[in-house]
């Protein structure tokens, strides 16, 4: 099989997540997945190795630990995304946590709740005949269990025959889900309101991002688009 055919109906897809613990002071709760054709990946980790090397960047890339003095290279990395047509990106975006009632509307289960919202973040990307390998960063010893869920749950909500393949890794060896990380991150950041937005480089950041994609990041995007898709789920808008 060519290398056009593989991009063409073979997709991997890096996931993560941010806030996504039930009881962890956090208002909001962030899923996203980065979608990139497979035969695209390998060019582009040899990308982003290289903008670690031209500044001198060894460290796991982490939302939580960005440097101000390293704030070249992260605008790098939101360029090479911005300017890769193979790379696409979807979050979910969970306001007002706390209000969430899962005894009426997820048999009483915030895992149950898990698995709806990342079930949005996917299945767009989803597609009948398409093969996708799932890529989950490693979050404890359950990780095991709550892939094998989630295939169930896209494959129960996807129409027609799909190939799916999940696999838990370390985010440490996985370039792709470094960057959505620092996606779901700066989402993170800017819509929760039970922190003091202080950090110069996180606002920095927002920013800038926020100006290259000419969109605010703490409002919802049309559900057609395609290259940073976000979607805004509130309790008090919904039944789930």
């Amino acid at each position: 099989m060519s290398d056009n055919a593989i991009s063409l109906s073979h997709y991997k897809l890096f996931c993560d997540e941010s806030c996504h613990l039930e009881h962890d002071n956090s208002d909001v709760m962030v899923l996203g997945t980065i979608c990139c054709a497979e035969g695209s990946v390998e060019a582009i980790n040899r990308q982003i190795k290289t903008l670690r090397y031209q500044h001198n960047y060894q460290s796991e890339l982490k939302w939580t630990k960005l440097h101000s003095k390293q704030i070249t290279f992260y605008k790098a990395l939101i360029d090479l995304f911005l300017d890769t047509e193979a790379l696409r990106f979807k979050a979910t975006v969970v306001l007002n946590k706390k209000a969430l009632n899962h005894e009426q509307f997820n048999q009483g289960s915030h895992n149950n709740f898990y698995y709806k919202m990342f079930y949005y973040t996917i299945r767009d990307y989803l597609i009948a005949g398409n093969h996708y390998k799932i890529y989950l960063d490693y979050m404890d010893t359950q990780g095991r269990d709550k892939a094998k869920k989630l295939m169930e749950v896209l494959q129960n909500g996807t129409p027609g025959n799909i190939d799916i393949a999940a696999y838990i890794i370390r985010s440490h060896e996985s370039q792709l889900i470094q960057l959505c990380d620092l996606l779901i991150g700066a989402l993170s950041y800017i819509n929760r309101t039970d922190i003091a937005h202080e950090s110069r480089v996180k606002n920095e950041l927002v920013d800038y991002l926020k100006i290259k994609l000419c969109h605010r990041l703490d409002l919802a995007t049309p559900p057609w688009e395609q290259k940073f898709n976000i979607f805004r789920f509130s309790p008090r808008a919904s039944s789930c």
